[in-house]
């Protein structure tokens, strides 16, 4: 018996893949226009707007939100007199860089946020959805919560650096596992720890 997928199956992966992160942006409306695309292979905003029963306006506006993610693509086409008509088109075969492209904005703003975490001591009031501040924050407010009064105390930040750290190699393993290792040895260095 083969183990490897189907042409079929690997394009409604593709679908499922691009409709889920369509939703992930713009909701339920983005990803119902992924599958109405699936479903008809190239089709324009008016179309995908008579079929779902949605303004027009809005299709567009979720469309372009969805190009802008690299999610769709278009096709123009002229006609003889001159009119311009887009046809929307999933990227099917850029479905690996997407993901890539995806994993490693994810990697880079975990960084950023590991970064943060690490180079800052934290202030907070103990009071439950009071934001933390950090040192120089909270000098400037003389070590006073601005919304309740209440002493600001040091702040544990080490559960969640932990946890950062433990998301960040976990998306390694992911991109390890799912990417070809030499893209990601050379484009992402290991964190520390």
């Amino acid at each position: 018996m083969d183990d490897k997928p189907s042409s079929d199956d690997l394009y409604k992966s593709a679908v499922h893949i691009l409709a889920t992160l369509a939703e992930s942006y713009k909701g339920e409306i983005a990803r119902r226009i992924i599958e109405v695309i699936a479903d008809k292979g190239e089709i324009t905003d008016n179309e995908i707007s008579e079929i779902l029963g949605v303004d027009e306006s809005e299709v567009r506006r979720v469309i372009w939100v969805l190009a802008g993610e690299g999610l769709i693509t278009s096709k123009r086409v002229t006609s003889e007199t001159g009119w311009i008509t887009f046809y929307w088109v999933l990227p099917l075969d850029q479905v690996d860089g997407i993901l890539l492209g995806l994993y490693r904005k994810i990697i880079d703003r975990l960084e950023k946020k590991l970064e943060y975490e690490t180079s800052n001591i934290f202030y907070w009031c103990l009071t439950e959805g009071h934001d933390r501040y950090t040192f120089s924050e909270a000098a400037d407010n003389m070590f006073k919560c601005p919304l309740c009064g209440k002493t600001l105390m040091p702040y544990d930040n080490s559960r969640l650096i932990a946890a950062i750290k433990w998301a960040l190699s976990e998306m390694k393993k992911i991109m390890n596992s799912y990417f070809k290792e030499e893209v990601i040895k050379e484009d992402i260095p290991e964190s520390e720890g």
